[in-house]
C-alpha cells in the first residue's frame, strides 16, 4: 500500500506542474503575441528604413548614370572640354583599365600571402600566431588612407619607384590582406577536427594535412573571402589617391602613372564643367556595377559548393 501510494505522489506532482505551467502560459499568451508582433512589426520598420536609403542611391544611379554609358565611355580617354566643345569630354576607358590592373596587381600580392597567414594563425596556438591575429584585426578596422600614406612614405620617397599601378596595388594590397587573413582563418577553423585527426592517423605530417585535407575543404570560404577582399579595395580612393599618378593614357604597365574608377570621380566632381560632372554618375555606375558582380560571383560560389559538400 505505501509502495502504490510513493509511485502515484510523482504523478500527481507532474500533473500540478503541468496544469499551473498550462495556466500561466494562458494567463500571458496575449502580452507575449503582442510582443511578438510588435518585434516583427519594428524590425520590418528598421528594414525599411535600412532599404529606403539604398533604393534611393540606386535609382540615382541608374537614372543618372545609365545615359552616360555609351561607346565613347568605354573606348576613349578623356578630353578636356572648352568653350567650342564644352561636352567633349571623352570617356574613361583609362580609369577603367586601370581599375582591373590595379586590382589584378593588388590580388597577385595579397592572397598567397593572406591565405598562408591565415592558414598560420588556425593551425598555431603561439605568442607569435596571437600578435599576428592582433595585428590583422587593428588593420583591418585602421583608416584605408594609411596605406596610401604607407605606400608613398615607403615606395616613392625611400624606394623612389615613383607614382605607378605598382605603387598602388602595394597599397591596395596592404588594405586586402587584413580581410583575407581573418577569413581565411576563420574558414580553417571551421575544418571539423575529425579530418585532421583522421590525416595524422594515416601517417601524414601536419602541413601535408594542412595543405591536402584541411585546405580543400575550406576552399569555400577562403575564395568568397577574397573575392570579397578584392570587391572592396576596387572602390577604395584613399589608398591610391596619393601614388598612382594619374593620366590619360591606356596602360597596364606596372610601373607606369594610370588612373582608376575612384580616382577618376574624384577630379571630375571638382570640375567646372557640367559634362564632366555628368560623367562621374557613369563611373560610379560602372563601380558599383563591378562590386556587385564580385560579390554575387562570391555568393553563387559559396552556395554551389555548398550543396555540393552537402
Amino acid at each position: 500500500m505505501n509502495d502504490l501510494t510513493t509511485m502515484d505522489e510523482p504523478v500527481g506532482v507532474n500533473q500540478t506542474m503541468r496544469d499551473e505551467i498550462r495556466r500561466v502560459s494562458n494567463a500571458t499568451r496575449a502580452r507575449r503575441i503582442l510582443i511578438s508582433r510588435s518585434m516583427t512589426i519594428l524590425c520590418g520598420l528598421a528594414l525599411a528604413i535600412a532599404a529606403v536609403p539604398l533604393f534611393l542611391l540606386i535609382y540615382q544611379l541608374i537614372r543618372r548614370g545609365a545615359p552616360e554609358l555609351t561607346g565613347t565611355f568605354f573606348t576613349q580617354v578623356p578630353q578636356t572640354p572648352t568653350l567650342i566643345a564644352p561636352n567633349a569630354t571623352g570617356g574613361l576607358s583609362n580609369a577603367i583599365i586601370g581599375s582591373i590592373a590595379l586590382n589584378i596587381y593588388a590580388s597577385i600580392l595579397a592572397i598567397p600571402v593572406g591565405v598562408l597567414v591565415g592558414i598560420y594563425l588556425a593551425e598555431s596556438a603561439s605568442k607569435f600566431a596571437s600578435a599576428l591575429r592582433i595585428i590583422a584585426q587593428t588593420m583591418a578596422g585602421a583608416p584605408s588612407i594609411l596605406m596610401g600614406l604607407f605606400a608613398f612614405s615607403f615606395l616613392l620617397q625611400d624606394l623612389k619607384v615613383g607614382f605607378s599601378a605598382i605603387a598602388g596595388s602595394f597599397a591596395l594590397a596592404i588594405l586586402m590582406l587584413p580581410v583575407i587573413v581573418i577569413s581565411t582563418e576563420i574558414a580553417v577553423l571551421n575544418v571539423p577536427n575529425t579530418l585532421r585527426e583522421a590525416g595524422l592517423a594515416l601517417g601524414a605530417k601536419p602541413h601535408k594535412v594542412s595543405m591536402r585535407i584541411v585546405l580543400p575543404s575550406a576552399l569555400t570560404g577562403i575564395v568568397t573571402g577574397c573575392i570579397l577582399a578584392i570587391s572592396r579595395a576596387i572602390g577604395e580612393t584613399a589608398p591610391v589617391l596619393l601614388v598612382i599618378g594619374g593620366g590619360y593614357l591606356n596602360t597596364w604597365q606596372p610601373l607606369n602613372p594610370v588612373s582608376a574608377l575612384p580616382l577618376s570621380i574624384y577630379e571630375n566632381a571638382k570640375s567646372e564643367w557640367p559634362s564632366q560632372r555628368a560623367q562621374v554618375w557613369g563611373a560610379a555606375l560602372v563601380l558599383v556595377g563591378f562590386v556587385f558582380i564580385l560579390s554575387l560571383t562570391a555568393r553563387i560560389w559559396a552556395s554551389r559548393k555548398q550543396k555540393v559538400s552537402n
